[in-house]
């Protein structure tokens, strides 16, 4: 039987996959950009990421494909969300209204980018983002045991900073002694760092094949930051795999996972409990102490104005919360004034109000960029409950992508190809 003769691809297919290629460089940028903004720190200047995300993603699709009926819903909460801040904010603040404003066009930009094109390939294009934070987060500890030296320090606001290249970063708050740091990695603190690698831990587990270095080295990552609220989502996230593998798995594969899962998850759970255990009577009880002021202050500003919230100006908030913040704390008074919200929910809340906060939830839940899609919303809104990243491009991208408009009969002509006779799915 001859065997088929493989030719090599023509110039026109070569020129075309070249292109694809630099297309996909211009898409990894976009992202990388985006999640900087998402909790970079302020040595690198976000006006020009912003700048960068809207440029990118203008280049790789029309811009006026933004302004499509199935984006409509997400312009009218916008609208809205301008309204509020300006009905319930003290005075007009266009700074704050800009930042804000320019926050929600690279999150509608990045959708842009990707609500057309086949399933998982945002998961593709962060996927080696998304490996090298893992690398950050497990070497930065492991450095700054072995080559202190090495590191040199800057300041933002009043922290210090420990960086080698301002690529393997740490800091402390408070000197516990403790023998590994925590990483920062490009971020402000290691909580930020957990929710792209826990992103990364979610894509290793559900969207691709199953790989043993991503999985381990995404789970290694995330219990390096040494995060709470990480470790809760890294343990359900397993948990969710597990039991899914069970479902799926042969006779012997699943005595396999059912022997083996319990001895990995033993010892993720013990860490966690210690960790819990710490932050709310150990060494870090400051860090919970800081949280339950976070959690009461927030919602005592909420109820002030439950229905527009007070607007995007900070100084506001820190007049509000100097008013009505929750006083039965052990905290110092140079730690309450002036102190914003760590709580991303809560920020939600008493920024544009309770009932639009409920359809940003409400996009979250129903986001389509990964799936499962309630499993990747809780990561989300696991997240946020400690940082106050809502409203930052990354995020609002996959929140607008459960607010689109279904466009009937441009999914009929996409769906179905004449020739093939079949539908072809296009889900983002």
């Amino acid at each position: 039987m001859a065997r088929a003769i493989s030719r090599p691809p023509s110039p026109a297919a070569k020129s075309e996959m070249k292109r694809e290629r630099f297309r996909l460089r211009i898409r990894q940028v976009a992202l990388f950009a985006a999640i900087l903004i998402s909790g970079g720190l302020s040595v690198i200047p976000r006006e020009p990421l912003l700048l960068l995300v809207l440029v990118a993603c203008c280049w790789l699709v029309n811009p006026m494909r933004m302004f499509k009926t199935e984006f409509a819903g997400i312009w009218i909460l916008l609208a809205a969300t301008i309204a509020a801040a300006l009905i319930g904010g003290q005075s007009f603040q266009l700074g704050a209204l800009a930042i804000r404003f320019s926050n929600f066009l690279a999150g509608i930009a990045l959708l842009m980018v990707y609500i057309d094109r086949r399933p998982g390939t945002i998961a593709s294009d962060l996927l080696p983002i998304f490996r090298f934070f893992g690398v950050q987060a497990v070497l930065t500890p492991i450095l700054a045991i072995l080559v202190p030296g090495l590191f040199w320090t800057f300041n933002v606001e009043n922290t210090t900073y420990h960086t080698l290249l301002y690529v393997f970063t740490y800091h402390e708050f408070v000197d516990t002694g403790a023998i590994f740091k925590r990483p920062d990695g490009f971020f402000f603190e290691p909580g930020v760092l957990q929710i792209y690698l826990n992103a990364y831990l979610f894509i290793a587990l559900f969207l691709r094949r199953f790989s043993i270095y991503d999985v381990g080295l995404a789970a290694l990552a995330v219990v390096a930051t040494q995060s709470t609220t990480g470790a809760v989502i890294l343990v359900l996230q397993v948990a969710v795999a597990y039991f899914r593998w069970l479902q799926t798995a042969e006779r012997v594969q699943k005595l396999a996972v059912v022997i083996i899962a319990p001895l990995v998850l033993l010892p993720v759970a013990g860490y966690t409990t210690y960790n819990l255990v710490e932050k709310f009577y150990g060494q870090f009880s400051g860090s919970a102490e800081a949280r339950e002021y976070d959690l009461r202050t927030g919602l005592n500003v909420v109820m002030e104005k439950p229905l527009t919230g007070i607007g995007f100006d900070y100084e506001y908030y820190f007049d509000v919360a100097e008013q009505v913040g929750y006083r039965d704390v052990e905290l110092s008074r140079d730690n309450i004034t002036e102190r914003s919200n760590s709580n991303g929910i809560v920020t939600l809340l008493y920024s544009i109000g309770i009932p639009l906060s409920l359809v940003f939830l409400w996009g979250t839940a129903r986001q389509r960029l990964f799936r499962p899609r309630w499993l990747f919303g809780a990561l989300i809104f696991l997240s946020m409950t400690s940082e106050a990243l809502f409203l930052q491009p990354f995020t609002l991208m996959v929140v607008f992508s459960g607010l689109l408009i279904p466009d009937r009969k441009g999914r009929a002509r996409r769906t179905y190809r004449p020739s093939a006779g079949r539908p072809v799915s296009t889900q983002a």
